[in-house]
């Protein structure tokens, strides 16, 4: 919040500082020295105020980013969570009744962990998908 306080406050005092160039223009009261001073305390101050406003936004974007894969990571729990519940396969209606996720949600999900080898997607022969999970399914077997 600070940091676009003072960056909007910096864009404010290069704008004033340019009309106070602007002003001089059109008296005809010009020369080297104002360009000088134009840019130092013109163009500078709005410059650094745009800098300070896109790393604002680039703070803002990469925390979002860390939020949302945490909450997809928080899903992944769920949904690994309930296999282990449920021995190691699922569908989507058994995704949805149990943990907090939509079918939209759980379906991108699952369709994520398959193509990461997480899960193996198999469709049963009243053509329902299954996720299967080897390491969950199969976990009393290798405990044998």
């Amino acid at each position: 919040m600070m940091k676009s306080i003072g960056a909007w406050g910096l864009i404010g005092v290069g704008a004033f500082l340019s009309l106070g160039l602007a002003v001089n223009l059109s008296k005809g009261k010009f020369d080297v020295s104002d360009v000088v001073v134009w840019i130092l305390f013109g163009i500078a101050p709005i410059i650094g105020g745009v800098l300070l406003l896109r790393s604002r936004a680039n703070e803002k974007k990469i925390a979002l980013k860390k939020q949302e894969q945490s909450r997809y990571a928080l899903q992944e729990k769920e949904i690994l969570r309930l296999a282990q519940e449920k021995g190691g396969r699922l569908a989507i209606p058994d995704i949805v009744v149990g943990t907090s996720l939509s079918s939209t949600e759980a379906e991108a999900i699952m369709r994520e962990m398959a193509a990461r080898g997480f899960a193996d997607m198999q469709v049963t022969d009243a053509g329902i998908i299954v996720y299967e999970f080897y390491e969950i399914a199969n976990r009393p077997k290798l405990e044998e």
